[in-house]
């Protein structure tokens, strides 16, 4: 080669390399850009994801398209198809980004987000054996369809199990041994039973509406009944048009002598918790503490020792976070929050208990939720619990993987003085790690033990309950299968079969 040749090949090699660097060098910029332009525009509504959440493809085709409807981006709302179609009513009023920043946004995640999530090796689950005896319901309806549970609860002072079942529009009472009592038919989804006033049979029913699934129908209420001498009578609409109510409580939060309502509206477009308080003509008047869709579930209680009752409560959707209402008296509140997530961890419930015996309330919650927008498994999916550190700060103390983590109940379910915990999924590896849809945490002072139940064939867990249903000393617990519904891993053709609701029988005593 000529070095005349030779020095063009050196120059344009040079030049190659350059410009090559150059348009790394540019793509960095504009990748570094739109992190900056993430965290100015999604901070601002909720805890910013990290791209390493989830892989690229999900946030390609899901979850960026999802967010682009939930800031009004005309360019990605028009490019929609089914399902994902159907979520662009949800759409704010105008577009609250512009295009350029809005790519720059996609462009930082989907450079930064992995081809697939990396998951931890699934730890052994001991076989927790002779401490509860399985016990299958028989529940029978002419021409019924799979169950599907969307609520059941312990009635211990009436030694009874009150269960819905969306799918057949079927709210069943049984004893405390399994025996059907009564059958309820053509109810709507039932979420929750409030046992105020179960020394009367009078029983607070939470519906949702016709349906569990995502939808912008107001249909949900709260519904006053009564359940004595196995007959069902419906006494009072309490609250008509609430927005997919998960729960209503009766509970006093002033002075005055006559309890409150509280609800929890997860809800569509706006949800959010409120306070219902009868004026003078005896009708319930709404006041807002929280507009945030979400709304879950509430414990109420003092929490501050002030002898007013506050509110706890979890919002699950979008800014994800755990809130504490400190009451001030004359339903007047003060918001304090106590723990945030980012907005795709799934967060679907919570309790709390003493867990290091501290003298102070703990947090235990699940994440789990994985119907929506990014049906995959999760490695951050499971069991947390943050201890509390004083003056209402918590830290995170442990996790426990367990996919598609449903509900969380801590109690001491072995009697020896310390809180253990038990859990559900309902959207657990099937494929994989099957008996992880029920777990048992045995507390052993500073850990805990993972245990689990043969019973991964029985149902797909979406409720449960847990209380000395039967009066012996220990505590029980009922469980409500929902096998219809997305499937991110696996589908077990046994939950097809069956009634879907068991009871575990504590042996302890």
């Amino acid at each position: 080669m000529k070095l005349k040749n030779i020095n063009l090949f050196i120059i344009s090699t040079f030049l190659a390399v350059g410009v090559a660097a150059i348009s790394v060098s540019c793509e960095n910029s504009k990748v570094a850009e739109g992190e900056k332009l993430a965290q100015q525009y999604c901070s601002s509504c909720h805890l910013l994801p990290s791209p390493d959440m989830l892989p690229k493809n999900v946030w390609q085709y899901s979850t960026l398209p999802y967010m682009g409807i939930m800031m009004g981006v005309e360019t990605e709302i028009n490019g929609l198809e089914k399902p994902l179609s159907d979520y662009a009513i949800l759409r704010p009023a105008s577009q609250m980004i512009s295009d350029e920043d809005w790519l720059k946004i996609k462009r930082y995640y989907l450079a930064k987000a992995p081809k697939t999530l990396e998951f931890p090796k699934y730890e052994a689950l001991e076989e927790l054996k002779d401490m509860f005896l399985v016990q299958q319901t028989t529940l029978a309806i002419k021409g019924a369809t799979i169950p599907n549970f969307t609520a059941v609860c312990f009635d211990t002072l009436n030694r009874k199990i009150i269960a819905g079942d969306q799918s057949n529009h079927v709210i069943w009472v049984l004893d405390q041994n399994g025996e059907t009592k009564q059958s309820i038919l053509n109810q709507h989804a039932l979420t929750n039973v409030d046992l105020a006033h179960a020394d009367k049979q009078d029983y607070l029913f939470t519906y949702i509406g016709t349906t569990t699934q995502a939808n912008p129908d107001v249909n949900g209420s709260a519904e006053q009944v009564s359940l004595a001498n196995n007959t069902f009578k419906f006494q009072q609409k309490l609250l008509p048009n609430l927005n997919r109510p998960i729960e209503v409580l009766s509970k006093n939060l002033d002075d005055s002598p006559e309890d409150e309502l509280i609800s929890n509206e997860f809800g569509f477009k706006a949800g959010g918790l409120s306070i219902w308080k009868k004026d003078a003509k005896n009708q319930y008047q709404r006041k807002q503490l929280s507009t945030q869709t979400g709304a879950t579930k509430t414990i109420i209680m003092d929490f501050n020792g002030d002898k007013r009752n506050d509110i706890l409560a979890l919002f699950a959707q979008g800014d994800e976070q755990i809130i504490l209402y400190l009451n001030k008296g004359n339903l007047n509140f003060e918001a304090k929050q106590l723990l945030r997530f980012p907005s795709i961890y799934g967060t679907s419930s919570f309790d709390i208990a003493d867990i290091n015996k501290d003298g102070k309330f703990d947090i235990v919650c699940t994440a789990g939720d994985n119907a929506d927008f990014s049906t995959i498994l999760k490695p951050y999916h499971g069991v947390y619990v943050y201890t509390n550190t004083g003056n209402f700060t918590f830290k995170q103390s442990h996790f426990f993987q367990q996919n598609g983590a449903t509900k969380v109940i801590p109690r001491d379910f072995d009697n020896d003085g310390d809180i253990d915990m038990a859990s559900i999924a309902l959207f657990p590896d099937t494929d994989h790690r099957p008996l992880e849809g029920f777990m048992y945490f045995e507390n052993t002072g500073d850990h805990f033990k993972q245990k689990t139940l043969p019973i991964n064939h029985l149902g797909r867990w979406s409720v449960m309950d847990a209380a000395d249903i039967d009066h012996d000393g220990d505590i029980d617990m009922v469980l409500g299968s929902h096998p219809v519904a997305k499937f991110p891993a696996g589908f077990d053709q046994a939950w097809k079969q069956g009634s879907g609701l068991i009871i575990l029988r504590n042996k302890t005593y």
